[in-house]
């Protein structure tokens, strides 16, 4: 939002015209210039910066540094010192702003709790004596329900057998369809598993460690489903049990000796070259307590086993082939906007399933459906999903958006 050198600068010399109408009393300009002249003693860590590193999530501080640029752009904030001096009035001249862009209630809500997590910053540093946005009303949601549509039982399904099975590319992308369908992960999930995250052993059962936002870890017991498919994928790659290496990649050759590489199934086919670069796992905390294991709801996806003798076979011929060439496959991990534009959205247009909102969030979204139409308790698919919020998960129901699927109650009257 601002620079260091305009951020240590306390002179209001620099107000731009549109905000005079700051307060500007006397009594109130010397306690606020004091607070800037504190503020250029806290460190060389600029005040947004000490704001933005309170939250985990990457995600969020990108968003919420965002939003806070769009304020200061539209207010004309330059220094610390017109910061500090933000009243009111300018939070409800913003809100204006968003609702006469025609933002959605949810996106000016998100905007208008960024702009006020800050001041409230900077009330707690002491910088300025209370929050302006405190109190101002933001837009209400229109329901409880979220606009993400999930998909039906039979789609889920189709979807599960789009990709060809005769290829690795293709049987790393059934495995990728199998973890966001049966386990409900985020496909920021998906990107940062680790080949150790697979197959943990608890109670006896098959789990899949996912490391989720805020860096919370959650235990999510493999499907057979899920668990056949990451097998098989993982035996054609050759990859080492239980490494740190990323559970799905882009396989990519290096250059053979007389030329440049190419990418190859097991078959020797290739295959389109995926252009997303790897984006390494963000974060270097311990991870977090897990929560009670949760058995997935999802009898309807079972399926019956597939052959993979053949496959196996080809894998094992492939790998023989390349360490007698002194080829080796190296692995680059798959970003999640590479799983959501070339994995997720290609196979939904082959189903028939277009639209804008069928997104790779749409897999969550009917993951906790169809779970929650098994009969599923709602605080259990509440920490399937990894959710701090029950409400949330509320948002993810879509049974009763199905014009076939029955409103009705059972009661003892008649």
């Amino acid at each position: 939002m601002l620079s260091r050198e305009q951020l240590s600068d306390p002179s209001p010399s620099r107000t731009p015209s549109h905000v005079h109408s700051l307060p500007r009393g006397p009594v109130l300009d010397i306690e606020r210039e004091s607070a800037a002249s504190r503020f250029t003693q806290i460190g060389l860590m600029a005040i947004e910066n000490q704001w933005l590193s309170n939250f985990s999530s990457a995600c969020t501080r990108r968003a919420y540094a965002a939003d806070v640029r769009d304020f200061a752009a539209f207010s004309g904030l330059q220094t610390q010192s017109e910061l500090l001096r933000v009243a009111r009035s300018h939070v409800l001249a913003w809100r204006h702003h968003l609702q006469a862009q025609g933002l959605s209630p949810s996106t000016q809500r998100r905007k208008l709790a960024a702009l006020s997590s800050l001041l409230e910053h900077l009330v707690d540093e002491q910088l300025i004596p209370t929050n302006p946005a405190r109190g101002v009303r933001r837009p209400r949601l229109e329901s409880h329900e979220g606009k993400t549509p999930a998909l039906s039982l039979v789609q889920a399904q189709a979807l599960l057998e789009a990709p060809d099975a005769n290829t690795l590319k293709g049987v790393r992308d059934r495995a990728i369809l199998a973890v966001m369908l049966l386990g409900g992960l985020r496909r920021a999930e998906v990107v940062t598993l680790r080949v150790r995250d697979f197959d943990c052993q608890r109670a006896g059962v098959s789990h899949l460690r996912v490391l989720g936002k805020g860096g919370k870890t959650r235990f999510i017991a493999a499907a057979p489903l899920m668990r056949e498919r990451v097998q098989r994928y993982l035996a054609m790659r050759g990859a080492e049990p239980q490494s740190d290496e990323r559970l799905f990649v882009r396989m990519k050759a290096v250059r053979r000796h007389s030329g440049a590489g190419c990418d190859a199934d097991f078959q020797d086919r290739h295959i389109e070259e995926e252009l997303e670069l790897s984006n390494e796992r963000g974060g270097t905390g311990q991870r977090a307590i897990a929560p009670p294991a949760i058995e997935p709801h999802t009898a309807a996806f079972e399926r019956s086993s597939e052959g993979t003798q053949n496959l196996q076979i080809n894998a094992s011929q492939h790998s023989r082939r390349q360490r007698q060439s002194g080829t080796v496959l190296k692995s680059a991990g798959l970003t999640a906007g590479a799983v959501a534009q070339r994995i997720v959205q290609p196979y939904l247009a082959q189903i028939g399933v277009v639209g804008d909102r069928f997104s790779a969030h749409a897999l969550r979204v009917t993951a906790a459906t169809l779970a929650l139409r098994e009969r599923a308790d709602l605080n259990e698919v509440r920490h399937f999903l990894g959710h701090a919020c029950i409400t949330t998960t509320t948002a993810y129901d879509r049974r009763w958006s199905d014009e076939n699927q029955p409103v009705s109650l059972l009661l003892p009257l008649g």
